[in-house]
């Protein structure tokens, strides 16, 4: 919830963000990946007419959780460990051949809580509705570039130390929305029969895993670039939703 005794006052200084009343600075473009996996999807069906144009409602709904590290808010934190995940298919005109995440977190009563856009190609959505319905989709994985916020000490930490990564805040105190960049998403039913590779859609060409420093250089070089095509594709979304 945001404070509403005492105004909190935000400042972006050479790219790391503070907040007053919270220890530390925050910044953006670490390394590793949010890895998220979720379960229990569910369909939904339905459509909606809005600005006089019937738009498409179907969907998949699930839990999702952040896989090693945590997800929360800069100044207020939001209980719980896990976000509600909705998966719907990309507008054709906007499709493309990314896979989009936005995570935001949602008034719940005098609370909050945190919830997960997934926006898939309308091939990639129809091939995880169909395995979901014949029990091949039990438990989904991704993970994705991001412009959370992670704490300045925290941006190089090494693979096997957990991180938190934060929605960051605006002047008012309301959290401000995260979007995303999938890079890998895979599915698989909860207790297969037998081991068998994952379906896999690859959002992007991926380069190899080469050295950690090699990883991390080539992330913050490519980050500013991501994240200027995330918010032109969100763009294209919300015309197209228009």
């Amino acid at each position: 919830m945001m404070n509403e005794t005492s105004p909190q006052r935000v400042t972006v200084s050479e790219g790391r963000l503070m907040v007053s009343g919270v220890p530390g600075s925050f910044v953006q473009g670490a390394a590793r990946p949010l890895r998220l996996e979720a379960e229990a999807l569910q369909p939904v069906g339905g459509f909606a007419l809005r600005e006089s144009v019937l738009h498409d409602e179907r969907r998949l709904e699930g839990v999702a959780r952040v896989v090693a590290d945590r997800l929360d808010r800069i100044g207020a934190p939001i209980a719980g460990e896990h976000l509600a995940l909705t998966i719907r298919s990309l507008p054709e005109s906007a499709s493309g051949q990314r896979i989009l995440l936005g995570i935001e977190a949602l008034a719940d009563g005098e609370s909050e809580r945190l919830a997960a856009t997934l926006w898939l190609p309308a091939a990639a959505f129809a091939a995880l509705r169909e395995d979901l319905r014949q029990g091949q989709a039990g438990l989904v994985s991704l993970s994705a570039t991001t412009n959370l916020w992670v704490a300045d000490g925290e941006r190089d930490s090494p693979p096997d130390r957990p991180v938190t990564w934060h929605l960051g805040v605006s002047q008012d105190g309301s959290p401000t929305p995260a979007r995303g960049l999938v890079e890998s998403l895979s599915w698989r039913a909860a207790t297969p029969p037998e081991p068998e590779a994952p379906a896999e859609i690859e959002a992007a060409p991926a380069e190899e895993d080469p050295a950690e420093t090699a990883a991390e250089a080539l992330a913050r070089l490519n980050w500013t670039v991501r994240q200027m095509t995330l918010v032109l594709v969100f763009l294209l979304i919300v015309i197209a939703l228009k």
